[in-house]
């Protein structure tokens, strides 16, 4: 949805960001086309006695929604949804007499130059209420880059009377108690601003152009609004279709139902349900209810649990199917739906302990539901749904197993179609060899799953000259999938549907849209997607409808916005929009994926979504049906979207592995220090390279652009050869660290610069990976108290904030980040230990009320609670490496664990008992202060002696930001060990080494 240039010449307060707008303001609310810069055309009323204030409301950040002064400027297509966040807050106090109301009206938006306008009667409102979500969770943290958050979240959206364009805001709620009607009418306590949602429907016959219009906020008791808003609408030449192209389908579990309306699903058996038994209208009402809502927003659900009554009896199978057809046929003839459009998708229903009956008998029963569903127009819409065993990539055994079932049920009727969980190239087509499995004539009723935005390259291509089945996209496989959930943004619900367009998908398959707490005071998991709560959590009938459901909606109508563009001639275009969006990441056939791929998926930057849909909007408006192609504007348009492609297709480098050694490793056995001063480390650090272009870009360069002291780096740089299109690709870059600089106190970070073959364009990567003495502490004068008085500055291997772990948007902008608090690590050994003593500020002043004696990890990261993590490998003078241990300290006790052979354990890291670590923590007044004895026979093997260097890095996890940091960085979890850092065991007596003498050096207050 764009501006038109003459709107843009029309309107000189909408700069740059103007022509990026294209979305509703549902995904922008950044108010997708704000001007930075100018305020004039807020119209704020010139009543000075008046302080309340009616905003633009931006909920791009999930947890603090941000009002601006701007005017709302987006497009939207004819028969679109558009939708818009207000805000309004300082309400004035009314004065002695006759009781004050207040109003939201939207005037009726007026065509420029033309008597056209938009009636009022299109736009409906709903007050947006706040809704615990517990964010504090590794997986919103690594995606979204913020901090986490304890207050609710803006969520559910309680429908309001909106009459010709005016809102009665004495029925809105106090959002500081949302759940509570009586509150209806009242003055919100405290400071909270009142939040609304606008949507806007665009009738379909509405006359393209600009449209201008004001929102204002009216009081009783004056001629002139308090406060108003500038609405500014562009309406484009174009229509969208009622049909839904994309599904968005989920899946309502029955157990769901049970736990949040027990009054009406508790004693109902699913077989059993009909509309014609008046004792089951209550179900049937709430089935309805909840339908009609996804289907108004271009959704819709599927209740697997539906199902007719069967009898098995010998011979035949007997199939009762009116009760099943008196609930579904309203939805699937689109009789329950004002706008008549019937869901396009419902799969045959598949009876309770079906897969528990003889494979004849199950057969048969294929047999007749197709029969059934054909005579009723429905089979076009109804496959055969088969599910694998578990939220997994289905191994080669179960392919083979699905494949044998698909062929069996393929035959069982000419249109039956079945939808398999397997990937193209895990289908197994008859041949002569075997032809039990799947007719190649009949693969084109199959629909089979696209691989996930991370993906292996396929084993084996599809079959030429033969039909190619249909796709659907799950988003039930960990890990492999865009994260998306309630914690979330809108862009993370956005980006399926592009991928879709991209994999030719014409399913999205969501898990139950019902919240998955049983009240609507116990936070929702992040990771949740909830498309609505139940009704009478709020006091209402009807279910009450979420943010999230929008953000589905406009992800469908991006979907329609592609497809526009592709049915336009413009294929080429619509498929590097999508891709470019989501980013995909192939790995090779047989990789394990890599956990981390996923962040590099996906665009974060929001301009860059709000350009792509204005780009798509001109392309389906420069290819009008009847008229001739302008061939100017199409270059102008080719070259916006070659200048749109450019940052997108930079390349994303991150930091992977840190490899240490000796140079000239001295003779064994040979105590800690013994190496020469002049002797140098080489430092060998992996990269991974993500090629996020389509081209094979050839002759790249990669070097060291920046070191701290003490390092040398070869100035040439290394070619890198051509990167595989959507791969990642691990590169080696070579530096030394002269031993003598190790008290030079530099902690700067070293700078990687990639250099694109292509275009000359530079990439740029930071990481911290420190060299530290670690001196020998003099006998008794380290007490494991918690005080920290016995240590100084001299001791400190950190003194400020560490490197925060890797998110989504700062490794897409390739920022490194430190974290929001100062911590000190101090370290030092002697003949029986090693110790490690730490300071941390800014931490959480409350009791501690709660303990456990294991470690959480969420997404890999140690999580739940303020932790201390420190990792120890010894390095000997031979070069040959020791154990990983492992060891965090909580404020209440420590947990250690090794890291073991990965060949023999499954999971390599194991509890180890009998280490003999002291540990002691002291917490006063936000400071934590935590002290930590290790034994050398902890740390290495036997008879091995103390090693000269320890591969060393300590990470900081504090609860109540959710924020992770680390010495060495930027990592992605804490157990980390191919990132590390070094210590060196300095002896105080090394010639030209030692730094000042313990007894010399000022205690840390």
């Amino acid at each position: 949805m764009l501006l038109t240039p003459n709107a843009i010449l029309k309107v000189p307060v909408i700069t740059r960001l103007s022509p990026l707008l294209g979305l509703t303001l549902c995904s922008l609310l950044c108010l997708s086309g704000c001007s930075p810069g100018d305020k004039s055309s807020s119209a704020q009323s010139t009543d000075i006695r008046s302080t309340a204030k009616l905003q633009a409301v931006n909920l791009n950040d999930p947890v603090r929604p941000v009002p601006n002064d701007q005017p709302i400027v987006f497009g939207a297509a004819k028969n679109e949804w558009a939708s818009f966040a207000l805000q309004i807050s300082d309400l004035p106090t009314p004065a002695a007499g006759p009781r004050t109301t207040y109003s939201l009206r939207i005037n009726a938006p007026q065509l420029d130059g033309n008597k056209s306008s938009i009636s009022p009667k299109s736009f409906s409102a709903a007050q947006i209420l706040p809704m615990p979500v517990d964010v504090n969770r590794a997986g919103y943290v690594r995606q979204t880059g913020l901090s986490v958050s304890d207050h609710p979240l803006p969520r559910a959206l309680l429908p309001t009377e909106f009459e010709d364009g005016k809102l009665d805001l004495a029925s809105l709620r106090d959002p500081n108690d949302p759940l509570s009607a009586i509150t209806r009418g009242q003055r919100p306590r405290g400071s909270s601003p009142l939040l609304l949602w606008i949507d806007l429907h665009v009738p379909p016959q509405t006359t393209p152009g600009q449209y201008i219009a004001t929102v204002d906020l009216i009081s009783s008791t004056r001629s002139r609004p308090l406060a108003s808003v500038a609405l500014k609408i562009t309406i484009h030449d174009f229509e969208f279709p009622d049909e839904r192209h994309l599904q968005m389908i989920a899946k309502l579990d029955w157990e769901d139902l049970k736990r949040l309306y027990p009054e009406q699903f508790e004693t109902v058996a699913p077989r059993l349900l009909s509309r014609k038994d008046e004792r089951c209208a209550p179900t049937v009402k709430v089935l309805d209810s909840i339908q009609k809502l996804a289907q108004s927003h271009r959704t819709q659900m599927i209740i697997p649990r539906l199902q007719p009554v069967v009898k098995w009896q010998l011979g035949k199978t007997r199939i009762d199917w009116d009760d099943l057809d008196t609930v579904i046929e309203p939805w699937l003839t689109g009789q329950s739906f004002a706008d008549k459009i019937p869901l396009a998708f419902w799969p045959l229903p598949a009876v309770d302990y079906l897969d528990q009956v003889e494979r004849a008998s199950q057969l048969d029963y294929w047999s007749q539901a197709a029969a059934h569903f054909d005579q009723k127009n429905w089979l076009n819409k109804s496959p055969v749904w088969m599910e694998s065993v578990a939220n997994t990539r289905p191994s080669s055994t179960e392919a083979l197993e699905l494949s044998a079932k698909a062929a069996e049920i393929l035959d069982r009727h000419p249109k039956l179609r079945v939808t398999l969980p397997l990937e193209d190239d895990q289908v197994q087509l008859s041949s002569s060899r075997n032809e039990n499995f799947i007719q190649p004539k009949t693969a084109d009723r199959l629909l089979t799953a696209s691989p996930s935005i991370v993906f292996a390259a396929p084993i084996k291509s599809w079959p030429e000259n033969t039909a190619k089945p249909q796709h659907w996209l799950r988003t039930d496989l960990a890990g492999l999938v865009p994260y998306v959930g309630a914690g979330g943004d809108e862009r993370d619900v956005r980006v399926w549907s592009y991928y879709a367009f991209w994999r030719d998908a014409s399913i999205v398959l969501w898990g139950s849209p019902l919240p998955r707490v049983d009240n609507p005071r116990q936070p929702a998991d992040p990771n949740d997607l909830i498309w609505f709560y139940p009704g009478q959590w709020f006091g209402v009938d009807e279910p009450v409808p979420s943010i999230q459901l929008k953000w589905l909606r406009r992800a469908q109508q991006d979907y329609e916005y592609l497809l526009l563009t592709k049915q336009r001639g413009d294929a080429p275009n619509a498929a590097l929009i999508a891709r470019l969006i989501c980013k995909p990441v192939e790995i090779a056939a047989g990789q394990n994926p890599d956990p981390t791929y996923p962040l590099m998926c996906g665009t974060s930057d929001h301009e860059a979504w709000n350009e792509a849909l204005r780009l798509l909007a001109s392309r389906i408006l420069l290819r009008r049906p009847g008229l001739p192609l302008d061939n100017a504007k199409r270059d102008a348009l080719d070259f916006q979207i070659l200048r749109w492609c450019a940052p997108q297709e930079q390349p994303v480098v991150m930091n992977r592995t840190v490899q240490w050694q000796i140079d000239r490793p001295t003779r064994a056995p040979a105590p800690p220090g013994a190496i020469s001063p002049s002797k140098w480390l080489t430092l060998r650090v992996g990269v991974d390279i993500y090629n996020a272009s389509d081209l094979r870009y050839d002759q790249n360069l990669l070097q060291w652009t920046a070191m701290p002291k003490g390092w040398e780096v070869k100035p040439q740089p290394a070619v890198i050869p051509a990167l595989p299109t959507y791969r990642v690709q691990r590169c080696a870059m070579d530096s030394r660290f002269n031993l003598t600089a190790v008290d030079a106190d530099d902690h700067r970070p070293a700078e990687l610069t990639f250099t694109n073959g292509y275009n000359r364009s530079e990439t740029k990567m930071k990481l911290v990976v420190p060299v530290a003495a670690s001196d020998r502490l003099p006998p008794g004068v380290l007490k494991i108290d918690g005080h920290l008085d016995d240590w100084n500055e001299a001791d400190a291997i950190q003194a400020g904030p560490m490197v925060k772990m890797f998110n989504r948007p700062a490794l897409h902008k390739q920022e490194l980040q430190y974290a929001s608090n100062n911590a000190q690590v101090f370290t030092g050994w002697a003949d029986e230990n090693f110790y490690v003593s730490f300071k941390f500020d800014g931490m959480s002043t409350g009791a501690i009320n709660q303990s456990r004696n294991f470690v959480d990890y969420q997404f890999r990261r140690a999580w739940g609670e303020d932790l201390a993590e420190i990792l120890i490998q010894p390095l000997f003078a031979d070069n040959t490496l020791g154990p990983v241990l492992h060891v965090v300290c909580k404020p209440t006790g420590h947990w250690v664990e090794r890291k073991q052979d990965p060949r023999q354990y499954q999971d390599p890291w194991q509890p180890y008992e009998g280490a003999g670590i002291r540990y002691f923590a002291k917490m006063d007044a936000g400071t934590w202060k935590g002290e930590v004895a290790i034994p050398w026979k902890a740390i290495m093997e036997q008879n091995k002696g103390i090693p000269p260097f320890l591969r060393f890095n300590f990470v900081q996890h504090t609860h109540a930001t959710g924020e992770s940091s680390s010495w060495t960085g930027p990592i992605d979890f804490g157990r980390d060990d191919n990132m590390m850092g070094l210590l060196y065991l300095r002896e105080p007596n090394d010639p030209g080494m030692a730094g000042p003498t313990k007894s010399n050096r000022p205690a840390i207050p």
